[in-house]
């Protein structure tokens, strides 16, 4: 099982410290606020950047009714 936690900056090296001491803990990971963990929205950009997928180009009123309907 996964958490995520924020953690402010100053407490970092404390919090890692701690949790790496925790004996049924496996991994300590830091992650960045920009990064992005979640693997569907991963997969999508590792298939659009190797053009396994093409985006289909909507205009305004398009994306408008897929939202309303």
């Amino acid at each position: 099982m996964k958490y995520i936690l924020d953690i402010p900056e100053n407490k970092m090296a404390f919090a890692e410290e701690f949790f790496k001491s925790i004996s049924f803990v496996k991994k300590v990971k830091a992650i960045a606020s920009n990064e992005i963990t979640n693997t569907a929205i991963l997969k999508g950009i590792e298939d659009y950047e190797s053009k396994k997928v093409i985006p289909t180009p909507l205009n305004l009123a398009e994306l408008k009714a897929m939202i309303n309907a």
